[in-house]
């Protein structure tokens, strides 16, 4: 069941936003195929000075297409952040906060089962890292087993 109305005008509007990104997309692709076909079949035979002077403007238009794309990149960043404070705000509103993690009390043991790996991992916070690995020879990977956690 939608929330908005059937004359809410959101459908044409999407219809109207998808059309100008074909739209966009078409043009961007003809006018790689136009670049492209100047680029390898030098239509109009230009000498080496002019092409030197083109060179040096179209890089400095890039630059500023470039600049143009950090600022975009930065505003998408932007609200992108803001919609996660929106969506932290209204969980937290509707009652089903997110699950706090909280970190375990230095010497906590913590053990991880690798059935695929034929192996299991012990850890103590703080202290030792004990690996067991029953397919390797002797059942220690290296010999060791044991390394000092950092």
């Amino acid at each position: 069941m939608s929330k908005t109305g059937a004359d809410s005008g959101r459908g044409s509007r999407s219809r109207v936003r998808r059309g100008a990104v074909v739209t966009a997309l078409v043009v961007t692709a003809a006018l790689l195929v136009v670049g492209l076909v100047g680029f390898f079949a030098d239509p109009l035979r230009l000498p080496p000075e002019v092409l030197q002077v083109l060179d040096q403007r179209a890089s400095v238009v890039s630059m500023f297409i470039g600049a143009a794309g950090l600022v975009i990149a930065v505003a998408a960043l932007l609200l992108q952040l803001r919609s996660d404070r929106r969506r932290i705000t209204a969980e937290s509103a509707s009652g089903t906060e997110p699950p706090v993690r909280l970190h375990p009390p230095p010497g906590t043991q913590t053990q991880l089962n690798m059935p695929a790996a034929g192996g299991t991992v012990n850890a103590v916070q703080g202290g030792t890292l004990n690996i067991h690995n029953p397919a390797a020879p002797g059942g220690r990977p290296g010999g060791g087993g044991q390394e000092p956690s950092s």
